[in-house]
């Protein structure tokens, strides 16, 4: 909050945030019996607000800044509440032992060329350390995209292992999910019937549930794209270009619970 040295500003700025509240409540489908001002009166205040914000733009960006850390706080929030979430859902896949000690949440799109990319460096994380690796189905690219998540999410319902091998024939680096065609074959591969796991992306409300929860919370918690990961609390944005970037997450949180 700004200071002021001398009432006369202070007594300014709260004749400012007065007027600026009174426009607020305004509404022009009022009846003019009970509008507030007279058009007079709301002009006069209209200059007096614009006086007072251009003899002191540094309110703007106090305001901005006040802005931005309610944001910040409010993403932070719901990033913990996102965590919890994703670890505890029995709709989110999961591979690994949910009890590990260390965890990561991938927010993914099949048709992610940089989520491909970084597929080796997650799977080399999950042999060196003990992670468990939450999958959040985010298609956002290509309704192909959808239909590949629902096609999935569907299979994880019916056999967990048989999910992983679906989507890991569908995060092949040099694979664009562009046709049903290509969604049977995984599930065929996979060893599961596909017209048993269509009528269950289809049927089952679980399966859009999750995707809606799925796009819900990346809005809150200000995602922007994918790859997208949380490893033991900590954000990453993007494609990581060196699995040194997880190692140092995983060996900081294993000391912090060293001296714990």
């Amino acid at each position: 909050m700004l200071k002021f040295s001398s009432s006369k500003k202070v007594l300014s700025t709260a004749a400012a945030c007065m007027a600026a509240s009174a426009l607020l409540s305004f509404s022009p489908l009022s009846h003019a019996a009970e509008e507030p001002f007279t058009a007079e009166q709301k002009k006069a205040i209209e200059t007096m607000v614009h006086e007072y914000i251009v003899s002191h733009p540094e309110v703007l960006v106090e305001a901005a800044q006040a802005l931005e850390s309610r944001k910040m706080a409010s993403q932070e929030q719901a990033l913990d509440a996102a965590i919890a979430h994703f670890r505890n859902d029995k709709n989110t896949p999961v591979r690994g032992d949910r009890k590990s000690p260390h965890y990561l949440i991938e927010f993914f799109d099949y048709n992610c060329g940089y989520c491909k990319v970084v597929r080796p460096f997650t799977k080399k994380l999950q042999e060196k350390y003990k992670v468990a690796i939450h999958y959040v189905e985010l298609p956002i690219l290509s309704p192909m995209s959808m239909r590949a998540s629902a096609i999935g999410l569907a299979l994880y319902k019916q056999d967990p292992e048989k999910y992983l091998i679906y989507q890991d024939e569908l995060m092949n680096p040099k694979s664009r999910i562009t046709s049903e065609d290509q969604l049977k074959a995984a599930v065929k591969k996979a060893g599961a019937d596909y017209d048993k796991i269509n009528a269950i992306a289809t049927d089952d409300p679980a399966v859009g549930d999750t995707l809606r929860k799925n796009m819900e919370i990346s809005q809150q918690i200000g995602l922007q794209g994918t790859p997208f990961f949380i490893l033991d609390g900590k954000v990453i944005r993007g494609a990581v270009k060196d699995f040194s970037v997880f190692e140092e997450i995983i060996k900081q949180a294993e000391n912090e619970a060293k001296s714990k």
